[in-house]
């Protein structure tokens, strides 16, 4: 039975993409065959737009895209943000102020959709237990600083997300209980070992519907896709949420339906069932 969607949201990593951050060839044609039918396709992701792959840049039907968690909405065609979710500078110091305090954590920061990070961290990636390919995707999209705390301090500028990578487990769970004294922010998780910091209202759910009333979509048009619990508000407030195998068991338990994993292109196993009724096999 085919479903009534007009707008599909979904995230990369662990979801769309692949474990080497491949765009698997049945994603890209189960989801250009969707753009074909006039639903809007919108990448919905941690990454800034800059770390969004050109191979999904160019996909047909793509135009918009919710980034750093929701803190921005892009109209790619446009070059344009149609707003911002932010953290203010005196909350973004003190989580990093705090940060300064584990010895083991890398954090850094985005603002205005582009990432900062400092030399002692970027130069230093594979001593906080990140993952090669992870290692390369924040060398291409941060630039480096000498301060990333004077710099906000001298420009007094608000910012789009902090992101913080452990090499102690232990460190990111007391870090995650320190950061319940902020009332104005938002932490989630994409990777097993980080924490992602945004300001209030910043989350994907929010971004993904003020995206859909912007463009005539009700909500129960909507199809989420996601793996990770920065997920998680997207594909509960979506008409319908679909979490890959791998995904959280949280997410499960809020999803209308699973579908296989990334490395298996859940998204188009999916897509074929419920919206192009097998066209894709």
């Amino acid at each position: 039975m085919k479903t009534e969607i007009r707008l599909i949201a979904f995230d990369l990593d662990g979801t769309l993409l692949d474990d080497e951050k491949k765009l698997p060839e049945r994603n890209r044609r189960a989801l250009e065959a969707c753009a074909d039918r006039g639903i809007f396709l919108v990448p919905c992701t941690g990454r800034n737009k800059s770390g969004i792959p050109p191979e999904i840049l160019t996909l047909r039907g793509i135009r918009y895209a919710v980034t750093l968690n929701g803190a921005g909405i892009e109209d790619l065609a446009a070059g344009e943000n149609l707003g911002r979710c932010l953290l203010n500078s005196e909350t973004a110091l003190a989580i990093m102020d705090m940060a300064e305090e584990y010895p083991r954590i890398m954090y850094d920061a985005y603002i205005d959709g582009s990432g900062i990070s400092e030399e002692r961290f970027y130069d230093h990636l594979e001593d906080f237990a990140i993952l090669p390919r992870i290692q390369e995707l924040i060398r291409r999209t941060r630039r480096k600083v000498p301060d990333i705390r004077e710099y906000i301090r001298s420009t007094n500028c608000s910012v789009d997300k902090v992101n913080m990578y452990f090499s102690d487990l232990k460190e990111r769970e007391l870090m995650r209980q320190h950061l319940m004294r902020f009332h104005d922010i938002l932490v989630s998780s994409s990777v097993y070992n980080n924490l992602e910091i945004n300001g209030e209202g910043a989350e994907k759910g929010a971004a993904i519907l003020r995206l859909a009333e912007r463009l005539g979509v009700d909500r129960s048009e909507v199809m989420a896709f996601g793996d990770g619990e920065n997920d998680y508000s997207m594909i509960e407030k979506a008409g319908i949420g679909v979490v890959m195998a791998n995904g959280e068991e949280r997410l499960k338990a809020a999803a209308d339906y699973m579908t296989a994993t990334n490395n298996e292109s859940g998204v188009a196993l999916a897509l074929e069932k419920l919206i192009l009724s097998g066209e894709q096999e």
